[in-house]
This record gives C-alpha cells, sequence and structure tokens, in this order.
C-alpha cells in the first residue's frame, strides 16, 4: 500500500544526502539533481534550515544576473556515534553530521571471540565516548552499527555472523537502547562502508556504483540509483558466498572466500613460510600468529611467502570483480578492506588481470576506497544519520 509519509520522509533523506555530497550547493541545481520541482526543494530546505539542519552561505555566480544563494549542511546540527564490530577489533567513532572523527575508541583482540562478547565489548566503548561527549557538551543523536553477517536492519538483530566463535542470534539494537536510550541503527558492514563510500568518499559523484569489501570475508555494497539495494531478504551482496563444485569432487562445493578472503591470504602466507622456513614471516611466525599487517609488512620486505599470498589475492579479486562486472555492469567498483594498504599498485594488478579475464569488454572505473580504514564506522554513523533527520524538531518546540 502507498504510503505518503514514508514517501515524504524517503524524499528529505535524499534531498539531505544530496545536499551532503554536492554542497555548497544552490536550491535550483538542488532541483536539477534531484529531479524534484523547485517548489518542493525550497519547502524542504527551508524546514531543514529552521530545524538548523542546513544554512545560507555567501551567494555565488557570474555576470549580471541574481546571484544564487548556496547551501551546506550545518556539521555541527547532528552527532553519532558509528561503530565498526568486527571479528578481532571493535572500532567507534563520534562523528558530526560532515563525518569529521572527534573522538574515537578501539579495542584489539588476538583471538576471534563471540559475538556477544565483542557486542558487550562494544557496549564498554559507548558508554566511554558517551562519557566524553557529557564532559564536551556533547549531544549524541543516534548510533549507528556496523557488523558482519546477516542483520534484519529493522529490528537490528544478527543472526548467525560468520568467522565468530559459535553461532549466535544477537539483538543488538535492543541491547543497546535499553542500556543508553540512543536511538540505535545495526547495519550490514559491507552495506555500511558503501553508504559511506556513498556520502563521504570515491563514490560521492556516482548515483550507482558497487563496494567491495575484502576482509576476513567478501562483500559487496550495492549503490543503485541513489539507493542502498538490500535484497528481496537482505542477501544483495554476499559474493563470498559465490558456489562453484570442488575441482576433487562433484558433489563438494566450494565458496569464494574460501580462496579469496583475508583468512584465506593468511594461510597462503602461513603454509608457504613454515615449508620454505626463512623469511620474514617465518620469523613472525616463530614468536606468535600472523596477521594482516604482517602480510602487508611481508609484502614490503619483498618476503616470498607475502608476495605468494599477496598474487593470489589480486587473482581472486579480479575474479570476484569480473564476476561483478558480467553481473550487474557497474559504472565504479570501489575496493576496500586492509587489503588495498597491500602496496600501491593492489588495484592496478587486478585492473590488469580483469582485463585478461573479460577479454576486450568494457570495464568499470575501479578505485580503492579513500576511506578504507573509517568506512564501515563512517557508513554506520551515516546509516544513522539519514535515519535521524527526520526525527529533528524545530528548536522551540
Amino acid at each position: 500500500m502507498y504510503n505518503s509519509r514514508e514517501a515524504s520522509l524517503q524524499t528529505k533523506r535524499r534531498l539531505y544526502a544530496l545536499l551532503q555530497r554536492y554542497q555548497p550547493i544552490a536550491r535550483s541545481d538542488l532541483a536539477t539533481i534531484s529531479g524534484l520541482t523547485r517548489a518542493a526543494v525550497s519547502n524542504i530546505v527551508k524546514e531543514f534550515i529552521n530545524i538548523g539542519l542546513v544554512e545560507e552561505t555567501d551567494k555565488a555566480g557570474t555576470g549580471i544576473g541574481r546571484k544564487k544563494v548556496l547551501l551546506r549542511i550545518r556539521e555541527e546540527a547532528i552527532n553519532l556515534i558509528g561503530v565498526d564490530l568486527g571479528r578481532k577489533e571493535i572500532v567507534a567513532r563520534v562523528y558530526n553530521a560532515g563525518g569529521k572523527v572527534l573522538k574515537s575508541e578501539k579495542l584489539s583482540f588476538t583471538m576471534v571471540r563471540s559475538l556477544h562478547e565483542n557486542v558487550m565489548d562494544t557496549k564498554k566503548l559507548l558508554k566511554n565516548l558517551l562519557s566524553w561527549a557529557q564532559v564536551e557538551g556533547i549531544t549524541i543523536d543516534a548510533v549507528g552499527i556496523g557488523v558482519p553477517g546477516p542483520v534484519d536492519t529493522e529490528k537490528g538483530i544478527v543472526h548467525s555472523a560468520p568467522h565468530f566463535k559459535g553461532s549466535e542470534t544477537i539483538k543488538i539494537k535492543e541491547l543497546v537502547e535499553k542500556d543508553f536510550a540512543i536511538p540505535t541503527f545495526v547495519e550490514r558492514d559491507v552495506n555500511a562502508a558503501a553508504l559511506g563510500e556513498h556520502w563521504f568518499g570515491e563514490g560521492r559523484h556516482n548515483n550507482s556504483f558497487i563496494y567491495l569489501l575484502v576482509v576476513e570475508g567478501i562483500g559487496a555494497g550495492i549503490i543503485i540509483n541513489e539507493q542502498l539495494y538490500r535484497g528481496a531478504h537482505e542477501l544483495a551482496g554476499k559474493v563470498g558466498r559465490f558456489v562453484f563444485p570442488a575441482a576433487d569432487d562433484n558433489e563438494k562445493l566450494c565458496m569464494l572466500e574460501e580462496f579469496g578472503s583475508e583468512i584465506s591470504a593468511l594461510n597462503i602466507a602461513e603454509d608457504s613460510a613454515r615449508k620454505r622456513e626463512k623469511g620474514w614471516l617465518y620469523s613472525v611466525l616463530l614468536k606468535r600468529s600472523l596477521g594482516i599487517s604482517d602480510l602487508i609488512e611481508g609484502y614490503r620486505r619483498k618476503d616470498t611467502s607475502a608476495i605468494k599470498a599477496v598474487e593470489t589475492m589480486t587473482y581472486y579479486a579480479a575474479i570476484t570483480v569480473s564476476n561483478l562486472v558480467l553481473l550487474m555492469d557497474p559504472e565504479l567498483i570501489i575496493i576496500g578492506g586492509d587489503f588495498v594498504k597491500v602496496h600501491s599498485g593492489f588495484v592496478k594488478d587486478v585492473h590488469t588481470r580483469i582485463k585478461k579475464i573479460l577479454e576486450g569488454r568494457p570495464l568499470p572505473e575501479l578505485k580503492a576506497s579513500s576511506i578504507h580504514d573509517i568506512s564501515i564506522s563512517l557508513g554506520a554513523a551515516t546509516r544513522a544519520l539519514s535515519e535521524i533527520i527526520t526525527q529533528k524538531k524545530h528548536p522551540n518546540t
């Protein structure tokens, strides 16, 4: 059934997002980009100005005609906490409406733990940041949390997140809101990252693109016509779960992330180093297990085992991107995750392999994420921001 109120809220969210992406911008240009009438844009902008979300800046223009009044977001109007709830690391940051980091808290773990344990520690970080905000006189309007695994985004429930210890269903939204009484929104990590890229990163001026996240698993966040595409059952973009038959057993199915994730890269590097019994990575293995930072450092040191693992990752990243090209034919694909730091030419090497795989077919623009280190937490905050802007009231009400 058509819901006029929800349609109105969606229009406001879209207009705010466009203003964020293209600011400073005139009302007339905003109308052209959005496809809305100037009257509709003016009415929504007037409401944003009245509640303090947007302000007018200096007039701009050339010639003798009327100067345009430019609009911009009031960055201090809203403050949010964005959380990257990972498997071995949890990062929580306070952001303003302009995507500026005001404060950060982080916890790291040597071993993978249960999702419940990480959620409990997330609450500790939130408590620390809320205490800091209170001292600084900053109001936190909402919390956004990006987490791996299947997410019921409406209820804020995570079901059986992969690569954690055990298999649990956690009502994250309920747990956080019960303790802190702050609106909380939970998003799948790669979808959050795609939103962060769309508002603040490489996808800022693209209405449609794919964000490929390569971490312990592999996922894709899909933006189509300025909207996050989730799929009928919120399964869209789970490219790491693409299946194919094993070479030695037709009854067995393999998943892509068994070969192309950070975990598989570390396994390749570790196996190679142990067999060679020499090299920088081997010296690390004599003390402890490898982490992705070791692989990056090993590649910088030209360690043979690290180079082998990176070449394998490059190959599987190229396969993944090639399949996305054939499936979606996007104009832009952004690659995120720690692997974009492995060396400056990683994305270029992936692109070279894609050319060979697709044999002359048109290719999208391929970019490394410029905000890969904060894209999930920033994107989680962005999700919260997109929700909270329709709940702001006039300061005198």
